[in-house]
């Protein structure tokens, strides 16, 4: 009979998660997480193996608790494209704008989105997948806009920004390319 777990998972995984959005999961080491965590080297490797089943579990839990509420509240049912424009312009504050950027991002920059960097695809679609709702919902009954270039347009704009914020490259010219966005994407709205 496995001995039950003596520590939280969800504030272990929620401290890795921020460790590894801070240094990236290749400059992370196990001594690393141990002090973050709290955990021993036993009890890291008995509940998940090894650093990449660590990073895997962390790169999960911040999709489910930290991108997914983001995503139904800018981007859920019901969202409009303003609402679209609200998730956009968070990625200018904080936790995002701190200079370490998303961990979805991160990840994709660094490991691609194979092995441990998997779950960076699991995020990049639901993002991509919310974005879509909500332009088909806005914009679909018009012959003036093509969805799917729109949404890869703000696949673009959203990852791209989150890049520049871990480089500490943006700058107010981005809030306003954001913004001309959205007006751009409101006149392909259909007249009511």
């Amino acid at each position: 009979m496995a001995r039950p777990r003596a520590f939280d998972e969800d504030q272990v995984l929620d401290a890795a998660w921020d460790l590894f959005r801070r240094q990236g999961y290749t400059a992370t080491s196990v001594a690393d997480l141990e002090a973050a965590t709290g955990l021993r080297p036993s009890s890291l490797y008995r509940a998940f193996e090894d650093k990449a089943g660590l990073f895997a579990a962390a790169l999960e839990r911040y999709v489910t608790a930290f991108v997914s509420p983001r995503l139904d509240r800018h981007a859920g049912p019901g969202a409009a494209l303003e609402d679209l424009e609200q998730l956009l312009l968070s990625l200018f504050e904080l936790p995002l704008a701190d200079g370490h950027g998303c961990l979805v991002t991160n990840t994709a920059t660094e490991l691609r989105a194979e092995g441990p960097g998997r779950g960076a695809r699991v995020g990049m679609d639901l993002v991509a997948r919310h974005v879509r709702e909500v332009l088909v919902r806005e914009l679909a009954t018009t012959a003036r806009a093509d969805v799917e270039t729109e949404v890869a347009a703000l696949g673009l704009l959203y990852q791209g920004l989150l890049v520049l914020s871990r480089a500490g490259l943006l700058t107010d010219a981005h809030r306003d390319a954001v913004r001309a966005t959205f007006t751009r994407l409101r006149t392909l709205r259909p007249s009511p």
